[in-house]
């Protein structure tokens, strides 16, 4: 270790598959002064004892696409370095024993094939032939993979690292990063066990012990330990090298042919999540003891499945930990609140399959400072600062694992470490019926249950037992007054002599704006892609509030630290927790509203796009008038010691309108019917305002240039091409859409939807979504095509349209 070099360009911590990927393609882009440190040997936490499987199907376009480039890679690898992976692409099959399973399974291959993956709907005689000697007795279908594939983790691993080596990257083994080194906002090394070693840039890729040591420079990685169980049989004659992997879903176990003999692995609902002080200091390729009562009935599973498993002996009883995160998600990217910090880990028993791809990936987003594509569902800024608690996590995480082969039910709400955020208005919402869900830990009401009815979700691919309650709570917010809660907004006050110049820097549109208006607005990065989707609003010369998404909070946080530049004078602060806040929204929302305040609420004195202080039932407090449902209302910021008190005059004034309270699922329909975007679902950082339909934000011309101002003006001299967001509506009422359901032109795949719900007002189900294609996606391109969505193996026939199918002109909520 004499040699071991004291500054580097990139320091990766942790020498897994994934920190190995990541200084593989740094060293292949031409970054060679890249430093890999492994505390003991490469591979020893988790790497090693991985079962190795590779797939093509991810929940997402841009993940799918990473899988499949981790394919490439792994084929590839072993000519090129002289390293053998054990790669192999035997194909997987997937089993579903309910219908419900069976639509599940159906939906994801017809995604799948949008996004290029080779799958087929099967029968279960077709399984039965795909993987001989399973009983298919209680199977009504399920899904053939035939290019997934599977690999050996620590020969993959040595064969990056070697390829890393080979283009001019260092790999260092038996070095203990003790602390990460940081100069105020900035990473500047690491000191190990071995000396201080400076750099510009520091990746942590330490899979469960990353989570420790980001929190020394106060990074958040909401990961944990959980113990996962697999055991590996005795040689089993005649078995064939070339079997599929099997992924019997309902009995939560996986089978995978191993060198004749079978790896059966198990995703338990009842997981044992694992403490890091339960893990030796020193551990390395190590085991943890197995408790055979954990997973006995699993094994039995396995049996019942490929009954020739009851004569055959097990050879090795394993049980090693992995990491998993809140929701399933990897963590990627740059720190939010730490530059040139970038984390890679909490891959949820996916890493080997994800790895190639996330090294990609990383590599590019260390080195140009951007990601190549949207991964923000694996971004790490969506990470909040109350998600670094201990004991959330233990309790998050074991249900975490449960979900990798539960049923992934539309609207699914996490039953674990839940209450974390609350409104001041909770309670009295609870009694009204509230039944909550979870969004960056608010606790949100999404519909409200009528007296006597359960209050608790009856998940289904059908119309779920909330449906009802929703379309009617959805018809008072189009025909009469309805209120919802919005507290869980972010909101981010921005006062001083600079403030306005900040934000027209920062803001598309023109934030130069008399006192008392709102302004909707974009944050665009430098490539015109939306960062963030957001209102800024004036309460006077010098003095803003920004209201936005709760799960975009710390990455808009970081977004407004980021870009102020020196000398500037103002003030930025997070006042989320100050105000409690209520949409009134309806065509009796005036009406309403003006029983509570001697403020003149009138068209002409209280006009829409403005905000005013005043006072309202005995309330001081700010209100404005805006709508995300395409109704006459306004959104009210109460201080939240006022809160409660603001509501029940509410209700009582609203009581002669028959008031009713309304819940996201229904905001969210309602939206859909009105064509308002979604950050996160909608539009992302790859997309631009050209295709969201959004250019009328932006105001090129404006005094300030604005962040991305020259990508935007260059977008929009090219006009439409050929991508562009669309809404549908389906012509049948029956069907049901969620998001990611194949849109049809023509009979063509032309995209997939983005988002999707019913619209009651509208009668149909309703979504939005990209449809690309190799010429210009106009009004006539949309009127010239024969349009339909796919869902649950039926093209389901739809009406297209660029405008919204509600109130187009937007005069309802203008009134």
């Amino acid at each position: 270790m004499s040699n071991l070099p004291t500054e580097a360009q990139v320091v990766i911590i942790g020498g897994g598959i994934g920190g190995a990927s990541i200084a593989y393609h740094l060293a292949k882009r031409g970054v060679s002064d890249v430093l890999l440190l492994e505390r003991d040997r490469l591979t020893c936490g988790t790497t090693w004892h991985a079962a190795g499987l590779v797939g093509t199907l991810w929940p997402t376009k841009n993940m799918t696409q990473l899988g499949a480039y981790s394919h490439r890679l792994y084929q590839e690898l072993e000519a090129e370095t002289g390293q053998a992976t054990g790669y192999k692409r035997n194909g997987s099959i997937s089993l579903a024993q309910t219908n419900a399973r069976l639509e599940e399974l159906t939906r994801t291959a017809e995604m799948a094939r949008v996004f290029g993956v080779e799958v087929e709907v099967v029968d279960p005689r077709t399984l039965g032939e795909l993987y001989p000697g399973i009983d298919t007795k209680d199977i009504v279908g399920g899904l053939h993979l035939p290019k997934d594939g599977q690999t050996n983790p620590i020969d993959v691993t040595m064969a990056l690292a070697k390829g890393a080596r080979m283009n001019g990257a260092t790999v260092r083994e038996g070095v203990t990063v003790t602390k990460i080194l940081t100069d105020g906002d900035k990473v500047t090394g690491v000191e190990t066990n071995k000396g201080t070693i400076r750099a510009k840039k520091v990746v942590l890729t330490g899979g469960m012990w990353s989570r420790d040591l980001a929190k020394q420079v106060g990074v958040v990685l909401p990961l944990f330990a959980c113990e996962h169980y697999y055991v590996v049989t005795e040689a089993i004659p005649s078995l064939s090298s070339n079997l599929p992997i099997m992924r019997d879903l309902d009995h939560g176990v996986y089978f995978k042919e191993d060198a004749g003999k079978l790896l059966i692995g198990f995703f338990e609902d009842n997981a044992n999540p694992l403490p890091m002080s339960k893990v030796p200091a020193n551990f390395s390729f190590g085991e943890l003891p197995y408790e055979f009562d954990h997973f006995e009935k699993y094994l039995a599973r396995a049996m019942l499945r490929y009954p020739a498993l009851e004569q055959v002996g097990i050879s090795t009883f394993f049980n090693g930990p992995e990491s998993f995160t809140t929701d399933n998600q990897h963590l990627m990217g740059e720190a939010p609140h730490l530059r040139n910090f970038f984390v890679a880990c909490g891959f949820n028993s996916r890493g080997i399959g994800g790895a190639g791809g996330i090294g990609k990936v990383m590599a590019e987003w260390i080195d140009v400072g951007h990601p190549p594509m949207d991964v923000w569902e694996s971004d790490c800024r969506r990470a909040m600062p109350f998600q670094g608690d201990e004991t959330y996590l233990e309790n998050r995480v074991a249900e975490a694992l449960e979900r990798s082969y539960a049923m992934h039910w539309p609207n699914y709400q996490y039953r674990s470490s839940r209450g974390i955020r609350k409104s001041p208005f909770y309670d009295r919402l609870v009694g009204l019926g509230a039944v909550h869900g979870e969004v960056a830990g608010w606790e949100r009401p999404n519909w409200y249950a009528p007296e006597g009815a359960k209050r608790e979700y009856e998940y289904s691919y059908q119309r779920q037992n909330w449906f009802p309650y929703s379309a009617e709570e959805h018809k008072c917010v189009r025909e009469n007054v309805g209120f919802y809660d919005l507290t869980s907004l972010a909101k981010f006050k921005v006062t001083g002599p600079d403030a306005e110049a900040f934000l027209q820097r920062i803001c598309c549109a023109d934030i130069a704006v008399p006192a008392g208006k709102l302004v909707y607005t974009q944050w665009l990065n430098e490539r015109g892609g939306i960062e963030a989707d957001l209102t800024v609003s004036k309460f006077s010369d010098g003095d803003f509030m920004i209201a936005t998404p709760c799960g975009s909070h710390v990455k808009d946080w970081s977004w407004l630290l980021r870009h102020v530049e020196q000398g500037e004078n103002f003030e930025i602060s997070d006042i989320t927790d100050e105000f409690g806040v209520i949409a009134l929204q309806g065509p009796n929302a005036r009406a309403v509203f003006q029983k509570l305040t001697d403020e003149d609420l009138s068209a002409d004195a209280f006009a829409f796009g403005t905000g005013r202080w005043m006072n309202a039932a005995g309330v001081r407090l700010w209100a404005q008038r805006i709508s995300y449902v395409g109704e006459l209302g306004w959104e009210i910021y109460i201080p939240a010691s006022d809160a409660l008190t603001f509501l029940n005059a509410l209700l009582e004034a609203g009581e002669e309108f028959a008031i009713r309270s309304i819940g996201m699922h229904a905001v969210d329909a309602l939206r859909l019917e009105k064509g308002f975007r979604h950050w996160g679902h909608d539009i992302v950082y790859e997309d631009n305002l050209i295709e969201a339909g959004l250019a009328f934000t932006a105001k090129p011309n404006k005094s300030v240039q604005f962040i991305g101002r020259d990508s935007f003006v260059a977008q929009k001299q090219a006009g439409i091409r050929g991508k562009r967001l669309i809404c549908f509506l389906l012509k049948d009422p029956e069907p049901l859409l969620f998001h990611n359901e194949p849109i049809l032109r023509n009979g063509k795949a032309v995209g997939h939807l983005t988002s999707g719900n019913y619209a009651h007002h509208l009668g149909g189900a309703i979504g939005m979504g990209y449809v690309v294609a190799d010429e210009p996606v106009d009004e006539a391109f949309v009127a010239n095509g024969d349009f339909a969505v796919q869902v649950n193996g039926r093209a389901v026939p739809a009406q297209a349209s660029i405008k919204p199918f509600y109130d187009s002109t937007s005069m309802r909520m203008r009134a």
